[in-house]
């Protein structure tokens, strides 16, 4: 075994201990602090043979570090030479030097070698190649190189190489940074809560159902477990602080729920004795209390768990009577207020029916004086003084019919009531007339500026469009939402959205009609308040930016397809590449806004011509456009078919 071996070796040690430390002697070193009752296990502890490695100023690491620090030559001999002055008389430690058996004979470099008796039994090693291989150093150069690297994981690998942490001093030896992981590994495992699995190997030819003995006991030997296992059979299985403990278990006696008062041992106590556990079982602890048998606990456990059956019982009885008497209180009050409220609306109703008769024999009576007061002094105009108090009397009960009769607010609500009488009919017209301006007046004021702006393009819409091309009908009841690409929020359109200046008035997906064989892409059309822009849908990359003052008119169809034909001066920038023809889903809401953002900025209305044929102008050769219905169902999209230079057919 060389050097490799030897720290692999003391990590196991370290490990051993780490072991031993948390189940044989904490285990039975707190059995001692809590005052049980306890026989001490003897068993054997490493830690004399990791004193023997690790050793800080006489350890076999440190005497390595010292050999490779040595002026001079150094060699592996002159180090196994001081190991075998040091360590003479250390009972885990045996030199090899002038052996003269027959095994020297066999191996001629065993005068190179030292032994330790390690847990698991005597381990060989051969010196030869540890100081080199503990002197096995990286170059600050190569460090400082691999650091720069651009990989966050090959940097993170060579901390060293870091230019503000460069020390002058000599790299640590691979011995001493073996040593400082094992003492962090050692740290860490300390600062938990371990468990350990030991697995025993039943033989050597990895047959199944075989088990060799004498290898199996060699290894229960030096893993520990035979003390492992008497602790474990003569100790305690559950321990805890009596607080946790009567805060768990409180609830199985009748002095300890709901509240104990007294200190948490005594309330322990209580519990446990009033539910008759043997003593055997229990031992009580200066600050914890123990349990000898996992029965025992479960026992505690089930008692809990019926214990807590019970209080949900005992909860949802409660809580159901609760429930039950607040219902009832509920409807009790609800009945009586009702009861009130029919009693009184029955004495209202009472009182109404008393009030209007004696009102009508009052009517009647001074009726009846006045008829008798003045019936001597009737004139020749009383027919005439009867007939205007009846008309007026008409004219009365006719308002008042038609307050009680007016329609709803709605604008579109165009219901009146027709005249009782035929001379009312002119004013009944004049009075219909008047109400409904009254009731476009007020929605218009309760409009929102959003809401008038949609109405006025809807308005520019129908006066464009109307009884002049079939598709108009279909967009009168879809809102004009203008921006349907969201250009300034979704993230693909950033680059357009930072390369427009303005505001965005329309943004749309629409088809470019190719000059040259007739054939449709999909572009971006984006208007703002000074120009248009088209751009490539893919790559949304800009094509051709054009100012609203360089379009002379606009060609649309009369029927329901999406195609329209832009037509630009002959001084505009792009002119020399001609018209565009574009197909789009919204052609109404496109050519409404486009008509509105031009007038706007140029003060001058763009002529709009609807007509099945129309020439169109690619670069310096007109095109005739005509549009051709088919009988057969093409699909929502028109299809362009070009014919020589001079013709286009559009069928839709």
């Amino acid at each position: 075994n060389s050097f490799e071996q030897f720290i692999i070796n003391y990590c196991n040690e370290k490990l051993q201990q780490v072991f031993i430390e948390m189940t044989l002697k904490e285990e039975q070193e707190e059995y001692v602090r809590e005052g049980i009752k306890w026989t001490p296990v003897t068993f054997f502890n490493n830690a004399i043979i990791c004193n023997l490695i690790e050793d800080s100023r006489q350890g076999i690491l440190s005497m390595l570090d010292d050999e490779c620090l040595c002026p001079g030559q150094v060699s592996d001999a002159t180090f196994l030479s001081k190991l075998d002055q040091k360590f003479t008389d250390h009972k885990h430690y045996k030199k090899h030097i002038n052996q003269t058996t027959s095994k020297q004979k066999t191996i001629p470099s065993i005068s190179q070698c030292f032994s330790i008796q390690h847990y698991a039994g005597q381990v060989t090693y051969n010196t030869t190649g540890f100081v080199d291989k503990n002197n096995d150093l990286l170059f600050r150069d190569l460090s400082q190189a691999m650091w720069k690297a651009k990989h966050k994981m090959m940097t993170s690998l060579f901390p060293e190489g870091d230019p503000q942490k460069i020390s002058l001093k000599r790299p640590p030896t691979a011995g001493f940074q073996f040593k400082a992981s094992i003492s962090t590994l050692m740290k860490n495992l300390y600062a938990k809560n371990p468990s350990y699995i030991r697995c025993l190997k039943p033989n050597n030819s990895k047959s199944p159902s075989v088990f060799e003995d004498s290898l199996v006991q060699t290894q229960v030997l030096y893993l520990g477990l035979l003390e492992n296992v008497r602790v474990r059979r003569a100790g305690y299985a559950y321990r805890q602080l009596y607080e946790p403990c009567l805060e768990r278990y409180k609830m199985l006696s009748k002095k300890t729920w709901p509240c104990w008062k007294g200190n948490a041992r005594e309330g322990v106590e209580v519990l446990l004795s009033e539910i008759n556990i043997p003593p055997e079982e229990l031992a009580y602890g200066r600050s914890k209390i123990f349990i000898r048998t996992p029965r025992t606990l479960f026992q505690l456990e089930d008692r809990r768990r019926q214990r807590m059956h019970d209080f949900a019982t005992l909860i949802k009885k409660i809580y159901r009577g609760w429930k039950c008497r607040t219902h009832y209180q509920l409807m009790r009050k609800s009945q009586i207020l009702i009861s009130a409220w029919f009693r009184g609306h029955a004495q209202k109703q009472k009182y109404k029916n008393i009030k209007k008769s004696t009102l009508i024999i009052q009517c009647f009576i001074r009726g009846w004086k006045v008829r008798k007061e003045y019936r001597k002094r009737f004139k020749s105009s009383a027919s005439t003084t009867i007939a205007n108090f009846i008309y007026l009397r008409i004219l009365q009960k006719y308002f008042l019919e038609l307050k009680k009769t007016l329609p709803s607010l709605s604008p579109t609500d165009t219901v009146w009531q027709s005249p009782p009488y035929q001379f009312l009919g002119q004013s009944n017209e004049e009075l219909k007339r008047i109400f409904q301006l009254w009731k476009c007046k007020k929605y218009i004021e309760q409009l929102t500026p959003e809401r008038k702006a949609m109405f006025e393009e809807k308005l520019c819409a129908s006066e464009l469009f109307k009884d002049k091309k079939t598709l108009y009908a279909k967009s009168v009841p879809q809102p004009f939402q203008g921006e349907y690409l969201q250009v300034q929020k979704n993230p693909r359109f950033q680059k357009l959205g930072s390369a427009i200046q303005g505001k965005v008035v329309m943004a749309d997906s629409v088809s470019k009609v190719n000059r040259k064989s007739g054939k449709s892409c999909s572009w971006l059309f984006v208007l703002t308040k000074t120009h248009f822009v088209l751009a490539d849908a893919k790559s949304v990359h800009i094509k051709t930016t054009i100012s609203l003052s360089d379009i002379a008119s606009v060609s649309v169809s009369k029927h329901s397809d999406g195609l329209f034909a832009i037509h630009l001066k002959q001084t505009a920038t792009t002119g020399m590449k001609g018209d565009f023809v574009l197909i789009s889903d919204h052609v109404i809401e496109v050519l409404t806004k486009l008509y509105q953002t031009v007038f706007e900025a140029t003060k001058q209305k763009l002529p709009i011509t609807i007509s099945d044929e129309f020439c169109v102008k690619f670069k310096q050769d007109e095109v005739a456009v005509k549009i051709v219905e088919s009988s057969s169902k093409n699909g929502s999209a028109p299809i362009c078919k070009k014919k020589g230079s001079r013709k286009m057919d559009v069928v839709i």
